[in-house]
C-alpha cells in the first residue's frame, strides 16, 4: 500500500523472520487428517453458527474454531511424542492441517455459505399475496440454483426429518452440484490471484501478517510456546472468566464477571437529540480481541478508533444539521467503497514495476532459475494466468446461464477481485481482528453509479444470488490463502504442493458442507435460531426484500451515493499521499476504511484502545524486549478465550441446546 509497516513494526518484523531454511514436504498424512476434519468442522459450524446462531468463531480474521482444533491436536501430539515420538506430527504437518481448515472455513463460514442457505428457499416459502413475490421474483429465479418445491422445503424450516434420504436428495442434488462448482471456481480464482501477490508482499515488502502469529507460535518445536509461563497466565485469566460466566449462564446464582454487559453502552446515557444518534457504543472487554489487538500497529489502532468516532460524529452532526432527509445518509458503504478503490489504485501504482515484470515473465513463459524469478513461485505465472482464464470462463458460463449479461459479468468480477485484493492487503499488512465492511461489494457500486434500469431484471436477480459471498467481507478466503503462503515461507514448507492442496480441498469441503448444513436444517429447522431471525432466514429476508424493491421501484443513479464514493476515494488518496510524504503522519487509509464502515467495531473499539495503550507503554518504557516478553501473555488471552468458548459451544452440540457464547456479532 503506502508506506509499509514492515519498517515501523520492528517487534513483529523481527519475530517473523525465517526460522527454517530446509524445505519440508506436504505429507499425505497431514492431508488425510485435514480431510477427515473437514466434515467435523462443518458440522460444528452448522450447529453453532447456523442452527442456533451462537458463537460466531468464523466471523473474525483468525478462525477461532481452527485455532481450537490445532490446540487440541497439539495436546494430543504431545502425548504421542512422549510415548511414540516417531509417530508424532511435525510442525509442517500441523500447519498444513491449519491451512486446509482455515481456507475452507472462510468459504463455508457464518457470513458465506451459511448465508447462502437462506437464499435457496426463502422466495418460495415466504411468498404471500401481500408481497407478490410469486409474480415479481419467482419467475426470474434460475431453478437450478434454488429450491421451489414447498413440500420438499417444509422440513427445511420446521425440522424433524432425515435429509439424507432419496426423497430429498434427488431434488437438492442439482443446486448442490451447481453451487459447489461456482464456489470452487471463485476459490480457485483467488488462489491463482494470490500467486501474483505472494513474492511482492511476502518476500519483497516483508509484510508482518499479524494473524499468522498465533499458529506460528503454537506449532513451535519442543512446545516452546506452551512452556511459557506468561502465556499460561494469560490463558488462565481468560479461561477462569469464561468458565465463571458460562456457569452463570447455567445457574444465575453463580457470580457474573461483567466484561461485556449490555448496560455498558454509552448510548444508554445519551438520550437527547442529536446525541441519541450515536448508536450502540459498547465499553466491552472481549479478551481474545484484546490479545489480537495487541498485535496491531499503533497507528492503525489510533486511526481506526479515530475514524470510528468520525463515523459517530457523522450520525450526530447529520441529525443536528438535518441531513437525515437524504436517503442512506451518511453513506457508510459508499465511503468504504471509495476508500477500497483508492487503496487498490495506490497498491497498483506502487507495485507497477513488479507487476510489469510479472506480466512479462508470464507472457514469455520463462522458467529460468534466477533471483526473484517465477521458478520460486508455487506455480508459474503462465500457469496461474491460464488457471485464472479457465475459472473466469467457467464463472462466465454459469453466470450468463443464470441471466447475467457479459458486460455486467466483467464489471462485477473485476470489482470483486479489486475488493478481494484490498482485503487481503489489509490482513497481510495490518491484521485487524475483524474487518467488517458491509455493503462494500460490486452490486452496490454498480447500482449506485448506474441505477437499476440499465441492468434489467435478470442481472439484479443474479446480484441477489451472488450477494452471499461479498456481503460483509468478514470471512474472506483470499487473505487465508496468502497467510498460508506466509506460514509456508516462515517454516520452510513446500509451496508447490501446498497451492494445489489449498485449491482442490475446496471441492470436498463445500460439497460435504452442503450435505451437513441441509442435514442439520432438516433435522432442527431454520426457525429454531435463538437470535431470530438467525443467519438463514435473516439474509433471505434482507436480500429478497431488497430485490423486490429493486424490481418494483427501480431507482435512478444515486447522485449522493456516487459523490460519497468519490469523496471516500479522494480522502483515502489524500491519506496515502500524506503517509508517503510525512513520517509523523498518524492517519492510515485502512483506519478510515475500518472505522467509517465497520459496524462490528462498536463491540471492540474500546478493547483496541486499551490494547494499544498497553502496547505503547511497554514500548516506551521497556522497548522491544519488554514487548516481546509480554507478547505470549496476550496470545494466551486469545487461546484461553478460544479454548473455553469452544468448550461451551461443543458442549452445546453434545447436549443439543444453546449455551454461553464468548463472541456473538
Amino acid at each position: 500500500m503506502v508506506r509499509s509497516y514492515s519498517s515501523r513494526q520492528t517487534p513483529l518484523r523481527n519475530s517473523l523472520q525465517n526460522d527454517m531454511k530446509a524445505k519440508h514436504p506436504v505429507t499425505v498424512r497431514s492431508i488425510l487428517i485435514g480431510c477427515l476434519l473437514l466434515p467435523v468442522n462443518a458440522y460444528w459450524i452448522a450447529m453453532v453458527e447456523m442452527v442456533w446462531h451462537g458463537f460466531h468463531f468464523s466471523a473474525t480474521s483468525i478462525p477461532l474454531n481452527v485455532i481450537f482444533i490445532i490446540f487440541c491436536l497439539m495436546l494430543i501430539n504431545g502425548l504421542i511424542e512422549r510415548f511414540w515420538p516417531k509417530s508424532a506430527l511435525g510442525r509442517n504437518e500441523l500447519l498444513v492441517i491449519y491451512i486446509m481448515l482455515a481456507t475452507t472455513t472462510a468459504v463455508i463460514a457464518h457470513d458465506n455459505m451459511v448465508s447462502l442457505m437462506g437464499l435457496f428457499t426463502h422466495a418460495f416459502w415466504f411468498a404471500t399475496p401481500e408481497n407478490e413475490w410469486q409474480q415479481i421474483i419467482q419467475p426470474h429465479l434460475p431453478k437450478w440454483l434454488v429450491m421451489d418445491q414447498i413440500e420438499i422445503t417444509r422440513p427445511f424450516y420446521e425440522g424433524g426429518v432425515n435429509f439424507l434420504s432419496q426423497r430429498y436428495l434427488v431434488h437438492w442434488i442439482v443446486p448442490i452440484v451447481s453451487w459447489t462448482a461456482i464456489v470452487s471456481l471463485i476459490f480457485f480464482l483467488l488462489v491463482f490471484t494470490n500467486v501474483f501477490l505472494r513474492r511482492r508482499w511476502i518476500e519483497e515488502e516483508k509484510l508482518v501478517y499479524p494473524i499468522a502469529q498465533l499458529p506460528i507460535e503454537m506449532t513451535q518445536p519442543q512446545f516452546q510456546f506452551f512452556r511459557n509461563r506468561k502465556m499460561w497466565a494469560g490463558f488462565s485469566i481468560a479461561a477462569v472468566i469464561e468458565i465463571v460466566n458460562g456457569l452463570n449462564f447455567l445457574q444465575p446464582t453463580v457470580p457474573l464477571i461483567p466484561i461485556r454487559e449490555k448496560e455498558a453502552d454509552l448510548s444508554l446515557w445519551l438520550t437527547s437529540s442529536p446525541w441519541n444518534m450515536i448508536g450502540t457504543t459498547y465499553l466491552h472487554l472481549r479478551l481474545f480481541l484484546l490479545g489480537l489487538s495487541f498485535l496491531l500497529p499503533l497507528d492503525l489502532s489510533f486511526s481506526t478508533v479515530f475514524f470510528y468516532w468520525v463515523r459517530k460524529a457523522q450520525f450526530i452532526g447529520g441529525k443536528a444539521l438535518g441531513f437525515y432527509s437524504i436517503p442512506y445518509y451518511p453513506f457508510q458503504p459508499h465511503q468504504g467503497i471509495g476508500a477500497v478503490l483508492a487503496i487498490f489504485v495506490i497498491l497498483s501504482w506502487s507495485g507497477r514495476a513488479y507487476f510489469g515484470q510479472v506480466i512479462r515473465q508470464a507472457v514469455k513463459g520463462s522458467t529460468r532459475r534466477s533471483p526473484g524469478s517465477e521458478s520460486a513461485e508455487p506455480i508459474s505465472y503462465q500457469t496461474a494466468i491460464i488457471g485464472m482464464g479457465i475459472c473466469a470462463v467457467g464463472l462466465y458460463l454459469f453466470s450468463t446461464r443464470a441471466g447475467m449479461s457479459t458486460w455486467v459479468f466483467i464489471l462485477f468480477f473485476s470489482l470483486y477481485l479489486m475488493i478481494s485484493v484490498v482485503i487481503t492487503r489489509i490482513r497481510a499488512e495490518l491484521g485487524p481482528p475483524v474487518h467488517n465492511m458491509g455493503g462494500v461489494n460490486p452490486q452496490t457500486v454498480l447500482t449506485t453509479a448506474a441505477g437499476m434500469r440499465p441492468f434489467g431484471r435478470q442481472n439484479l436477480v443474479v446480484f441477489t444470488l451472488y450477494s452471499w459471498f461479498n456481503g460483509s467481507n468478514r470471512s474472506h478466503p483470499m487473505p487465508h490463502q496468502l497467510e498460508g503462503f506466509k506460514l509456508a515461507q516462515r517454516t520452510g514448507l513446500q509451496t508447490q504442493p501446498l497451492v494445489w492442496v489449498m485449491a482442490f480441498v475446496i471441492v470436498p469441503a463445500v460439497f460435504s458442507a452442503f450435505l451437513i448444513y441441509l442435514y442439520s436444517l432438516y433435522q432442527y429447522g431454520a426457525l429454531v435460531a435463538v437470535d431470530a431471525p438467525g443467519q438463514v432466514i435473516g439474509p433471505g429476508n434482507s436480500t429478497y426484500n431488497q430485490l423486490a424493491n429493486w424490481l418494483q421501484f427501480p431507482q435512478t443513479p444515486d447522485t449522493y451515493g456516487t459523490l460519497a464514493i468519490l469523496a471516500g476515494f479522494v480522502f483515502t488518496t489524500f491519506l496515502g499521499v500524506m503517509r508517503q510524504l510525512l513520517l509523523w503522519w498518524p492517519f492510515h487509509p485502512v483506519g478510515y476504511v475500518l472505522g467509517v464502515n465497520g459496524g462490528t467495531l462498536d463491540h471492540f473499539w474500546f478493547v483496541m484502545l486499551i490494547a494499544s495503550s498497553i502496547k505503547l507503554t511497554l514500548l516506551k518504557y521497556g522497548g522491544i524486549g519488554l514487548y516481546r516478553r509480554w507478547l505470549p501473555f496476550f496470545l494466551g488471552l486469545v487461546l484461553g478465550d478460544v479454548a473455553i468458548g469452544s468448550y461451551w459451544s461443543i458442549l452445546s452440540v453434545i447436549i443439543e441446546t444453546p449455551l454461553y457464547v464468548v463472541w456473538f456479532w
